[in-house]
C-alpha cells in the first residue's frame, strides 16, 4: 500500500507519452533510496504491465532522462536510483560495499509495482556496471536480464591495477561525494595542479585528501589496502555466485577503455564458473572505444580514428536485448556468437565462440628487439623520482606525453617491419629479467604500432608493482642487484589489422602522470616522501640465462572468425 500511497500522492506530469514520478524506495535497513521512473502512459481500461529496467547511479538519477524517454516510449518501466548517501537518497555512501543489498531490495520492491509484470533488467555502465554484478551476489528472484557496460571491477581495475593507485581517485571521489555547485568532475584543473605539485614536491599520495576534507574517510581505508586483500575481493561475486547466476548478460567494453580489464575478468569468470545454460547467454562485445564511447560510440579516440562500422546503435542493441530477455521476442539476429569485436583498420565486426588471443604466436627476445646499434646482454635506464614532470597539454595516443624528458629514462624495443598485412589479435604478453639497486619500483609496457611519415600509435599497456610480480594479494621482497622475473600477462586486449611496413614498439619505463608516484623506497607508496627517494638504475636482461622476450598474438590466415553485422547509428 506504501508504494501504491506514493503514486497517488507525488506529483507526476506527461512528457513524450510517459509519466514521471518521484519515489522514496525503503530497503531492509529502513534507509529510503530516491528514484524517478518512467512509466508509459497507459488507459486504465487496458491494465497494461511492463516490465522494469533498474538504473543505480552515483552520479544523479536526473542524467538517465534520455534512457527513461526512450525505454518508456519502448514500453517499460525505466527506474533511475541514487546510490545511498547521494543524490537524494538517505544514508551514508560508501563506495562498493551497498549497492548489492539495496539492489537486491529495490529490485524485488519494483517488482511488485503496479504497473510491471515481475520482470526486471539492470543497466549501466562503470560505477553502474559494477553495481549489476554486486547484485549478482544475492541473486534477486526478479532480476532477469542485464547489460554490464565497461564495469568496474573494485581493486582491481579502479581506484587501482596491479595494486597502482590512479591518480584519478581522490578526483573520483570529490566528484561523488561533493555537493551542489562544489562538484568538480574528473581531473579538473584544481587536481591536476594538485598531481602536479604532490609529484614534485614529494608529499605523501596519502594527503592528497587535505585538499578536501570530505575525502579522508574512504580515500583513507582505499589506501590502508594497497593489495588485492580480501577488502576487495570480496565486492564482487566469488566462485560460487557465478556457479548461482541465471540471467542473460550483455557485457560491453572497448580497447581503450579504463575498465575493460575489468569488464573481461567478469566475463572469463562467468565462462570458467558459470552453470552451461547461463554461459551460453552471456555475450560480450569488444569495440575500439574509450571509457565513455562504450556508451555512445565515437569516431575517434584523440588521433585514433575508427571506420563507421565502429559507431553502433547503443539504444537499439539494448532495447533489442531487452526484448529478447524481458519480453520474449526472439533473439536478435545478430547475436551470432558469444564473443564480438572490432578490427581497428578494416572495420570488420567478428564472431568467436571464446574470448582467445590468436594462434599464430610470435615468440621475440628483447635482445632481438634492440633498437640501437648491436645487440647486447642488458638494456639500462634511470628512474630519478626527483626528475620535475611537467603538466601534460593534452592527451594523446602517441605516447609522447608521458614519456620521460631524459632519454635515458626509459628503454625502447621494436620488431623488424612487418613483410606482409597482419591481424594483431588478443593480449600480448612479456616476461622480463629485471635487476635494480632499489628496493621496489614500478615498470609500465606499453605497445605502440609506428608506421612511416606517422605518429607511434598506441594499442596496449601493462603495469607491474616489482613486489607485487607474483601475487596481488601478498608482497615479496626485491633482490638488490639481483635478477627477479616480471611477467605481464593482462595487457589491454586489442584487434587491429597491422600493415605491410609497420612495426610494433616497446617501451618499458618507472612512471607514468596519471599513475601514484614511487619514489623507489621499501615503504607503503602512499606513505613516501621525497625523503625516501632514491634513483633506480634499472637493467633489463635479455641473454641465454635469463630469456626475457614479448609474446604477440596474431591471427593465422583466413582465421579471421564469422563476420558480424551490429546495428549502426543513423
Amino acid at each position: 500500500m506504501y508504494f501504491v500511497a506514493l503514486f497517488i500522492v507525488l506529483s507526476s506530469f506527461q512528457l513524450m507519452a510517459l509519466e514521471v514520478t518521484e519515489l522514496r524506495i525503503p530497503v531492509r535497513d529502513k534507509t529510503e533510496l530516491a528514484a524517478t521512473i518512467y512509466t508509459p502512459v497507459s488507459s486504465p481500461s487496458s491494465e497494461k504491465k511492463f516490465p522494469v529496467i533498474v538504473q543505480f547511479t552515483p552520479y544523479g538519477r536526473s542524467e538517465a532522462l534520455q534512457r527513461g524517454r526512450y525505454f518508456s516510449k519502448h514500453g517499460y518501466i525505466f527506474v533511475a536510483v541514487d546510490s545511498r548517501g547521494l543524490g537524494d537518497s538517505n544514508g551514508v555512501f560508501t563506495p562498493f560495499i551497498d549497492e548489492g543489498r539495496d539492489g537486491f531490495d529495490v529490485i524485488e520492491y519494483l517488482a511488485k509495482h503496479p504497473m510491471s509484470n515481475g520482470l526486471v533488467g539492470t543497466l549501466g555502465g562503470s560505477y553502474r556496471g559494477f553495481a549489476q554484478w554486486a547484485i549478482q551476489k544475492y541473486r534477486p528472484p526478479s532480476l532477469q536480464s542485464m547489460i554490464a557496460i565497461a564495469s568496474v571491477y573494485p581493486g582491481y581495475d579502479f581506484p587501482m591495477g596491479n595494486n597502482i593507485f590512479s591518480d584519478y581517485t581522490i578526483s573520483w571521489l570529490d566528484f561523488v561525494l561533493s555537493k551542489g555547485n562544489n562538484k568538480r568532475y574528473g581531473n579538473g584543473d584544481g587536481w591536476q595542479q594538485a598531481y602536479l605539485r604532490q609529484k614534485n614536491s614529494g608529499t605523501r599520495f596519502k594527503d592528497l585528501d587535505k585538499n578536501a576534507a570530505h575525502l579522508s574517510d574512504v580515500y583513507q581505508t582505499w589506501l590502508a589496502h594497497p593489495s588485492y586483500d580480501e577488502y576487495w575481493q570480496k565486492m564482487v561475486p566469488k566462485q560460487q555466485d557465478y556457479a548461482a547466476i541465471t540471467t542473460p548478460i550483455l557485457s560491453i567494453t572497448g580497447h581503450y577503455d579504463g575498465d575493460q580489464r575489468g569488464t573481461l575478468q567478469y566475463f572469463k569468470n562467468h565462462q570458467q564458473w558459470g552453470n552451461k545454460v547461463a554461459r551460453s547467454e552471456h555475450y560480450l562485445i569488444v569495440g575500439p572505444w574509450d571509457h565513455s564511447g562504450t556508451r555512445k560510440p565515437k569516431s575517434h579516440v584523440h588521433e585514433a580514428h575508427f571506420l563507421n562500422p565502429s559507431m553502433l546503435d547503443m539504444f537499439k542493441i539494448h532495447l533489442d536485448w531487452f526484448n529478447w530477455t524481458l519480453k520474449g521476442a526472439a533473439k536478435p539476429a545478430y547475436l551470432t556468437a558469444p564473443v564480438m569485436h572490432y578490427i581497428q583498420a578494416s572495420g570488420l565486426w567478428v564472431g568467436q565462440t571464446q574470448l582467445k588471443s590468436g594462434a599464430d604466436v610470435q615468440h621475440l627476445s628483447l635482445q632481438s628487439l634492440q633498437t640501437q646499434g648491436e645487440q647486447q646482454p642488458v638494456s639500462r635506464y634511470r628512474y630519478d623520482p626527483a626528475t620535475p614532470h611537467a603538466l601534460p597539454l593534452s592527451k594523446d595516443m602517441t605516447g609522447s606525453v608521458n614519456l620521460p624528458n631524459e632519454h635515458d629514462g626509459y628503454v625502447v624495443f621494436e620488431t623488424q617491419p612487418l613483410d606482409s598485412d597482419k591481424v594483431l589479435f588478443g593480449r600480448l604478453e612479456a616476461e622480463v629479467w629485471l635487476a635494480m639497486n632499489v628496493p621496489d619500483s614500478d615498470f609500465y609496457l606499453d605497445a605502440f604500432e609506428v608506421c612511416a611519415n606517422t605518429l607511434p600509435r598506441l594499442l596496449s599497456k601493462a603495469r607491474k608493482r616489482a613486489k607485487y610480480r607474483d601475487s596481488l594479494a601478498k608482497p615479496v621482497s626485491t633482490p638488490i642487484n639481483e635478477p627477479f622475473l616480471i611477467q605481464f600477462k593482462d595487457f589491454d586486449w586489442v584487434a587491429r589489422n597491422i600493415e605491410k611496413g609497420c612495426k610494433l614498439q616497446f617501451v618499458i619505463r618507472s612512471s607514468q602522470w596519471h599513475r601514484q608516484k614511487h619514489f623507489n623506497s621499501a615503504l607503503p607508496v602512499a606513505f613516501q616522501t621525497m625523503k625516501q627517494a632514491q634513483i633506480a638504475d634499472i637493467q633489463i636482461l635479455h641473454q641465454p640465462q635469463y630469456p626475457s622476450y614479448i609474446t604477440i598474438p596474431w591471427l593465422k590466415p583466413g582465421d579471421v572468425g564469422k563476420p558480424v553485422v551490429l546495428p549502426l547509428s543513423q
